[in-house]
């Protein structure tokens, strides 16, 4: 058999080679990406690392090379998450221009944008439960998704006399707008009695141009 194959034009190197690895580049980043995709697919029930391996077409045992527990896996998933959000609204703040208001109402729709691509992982990076705890180092990616939005916020708070309470009742009135209608968007629970009806972006600047103008 050797013989007939070395014929061929086959080496004896070619017969003892081990077939290469299969080779994915960076595994944490797609081991992350395909979690991602599985979970917003599915949610969480019957997620486990194995069913991840699988969809990676890695072998089982690979993701434990990265995140030695899935609860692991999950807090890496909500950095990621956290991150494309922060990345989404400073990309928002950077290319709008006008006043204050329409730059935060732009980054609003940024966070309705990525609220509504990504409804799985908005619900784990805000849960109670499973989030890390807070944390004021300016370098995680869930305190710059703060920070960009405080900072937004501040400026339209430009001119006005210098209050702490003041801050907390506007940033905290503001989150609370987009987040809410970035949650009942995702449950379809958004009411709609104007024909034809009002979109959910219009609806959100309206609302958020109204606080701001007479907060």
């Amino acid at each position: 058999m050797t013989r007939k194959l070395l014929n061929r034009g086959m080496t004896t190197t070619d017969l003892t080679a081990k077939p290469a690895p299969y080779h994915h580049g960076d595994l944490r980043n797609v081991l992350i990406k395909t979690g991602r995709e599985m979970l917003e697919a599915d949610g969480l029930r019957g997620f486990s690392l194995r069913a991840l391996a699988r969809n990676a077409q890695v072998s089982h045992a690979a993701p434990v090379h990265h995140f030695k527990t899935l609860d692991a896996f999950y807090a890496d998933c909500r950095t990621d998450g956290f991150r494309e959000l922060s990345d989404a609204l400073e990309t928002a703040k950077a290319t709008a221009s006008g006043p204050p208001v329409q730059v935060l109402t732009r980054m609003a729709m940024a966070y309705l944008d990525f609220g509504n691509r990504c409804p799985v992982m908005l619900r784990m990076m805000f849960d109670k439960d499973t989030a890390p705890p807070r944390t004021d180092d300016p370098d995680s990616q869930s305190r710059r998704a703060y920070l960009l939005l405080e900072n937004a916020v501040g400026e339209t708070l430009s001119g006005a006399p210098h209050d702490p309470r003041l801050f907390d009742i506007r940033i905290n009135a503001v989150w609370s707008l987009i987040h809410g209608f970035v949650i009942l968007q995702n449950e379809d629970q958004i009411c709609r009695r104007s024909d034809p009806p009002i979109s959910t972006e219009d609806m959100l600047a309206r609302s958020l141009a109204a606080m701001l103008r007479n907060g």
